[in-house]
């Protein structure tokens, strides 16, 4: 079955409960698993003056989350790496498969998108763009928002 799994980790409800069910599927399958959080980024300005790269998320708050889920992975017996990768909001999608193909990894676990009203229509869901642009299985988990 599944033997190396990519696990998308944000810190919110979301993402817990990606880490429940990929902690489940490992034990079961015997997967290893590869910990990612994306450090969203924004251009601001409006490219005519001139535009500034900018992270959203501050500090280590990213190592943190990694940090943890490798912790809990770990003492459930279950073989883990992790990292902290950068990227623009429009490209985690991308980024994700990207490290998915690299690792070889046979599945993506991934929370639903946290947009809701208007900013759902301003922003592409990352999961949507992950399932369609993806080699491998991809598993989205939904958790307590």
């Amino acid at each position: 079955m599944y033997k190396n799994i990519l696990a998308a980790v944000d810190g919110s409800a979301h993402g817990a409960a990606v880490l429940d069910s990929v902690v489940s599927l490992a034990k079961l399958t015997g997967a290893s698993v590869h910990v990612i959080h994306i450090r969203p980024e924004q251009v601001i300005g409006d490219g005519i003056s001139g535009a500034v790269v900018v992270p959203v998320e501050e500090g280590d708050a990213g190592r943190q989350v990694v940090d943890e889920a490798l912790g809990r992975l770990r003492a459930e017996g279950i073989t883990a790496e992790g990292e902290v990768d950068e990227g623009l909001r429009e490209e985690l999608a991308a980024i994700l498969v990207e490290r998915a193909e690299a690792l070889g990894s046979d599945l993506i676990a991934v929370g639903p998108g946290h947009y809701r009203g208007i900013a759902a229509l301003l922003h592409a869901s990352v999961s949507h763009s992950v399932a369609k642009a993806a080699p491998v299985s991809v598993l989205l988990v939904r958790g307590d928002s």
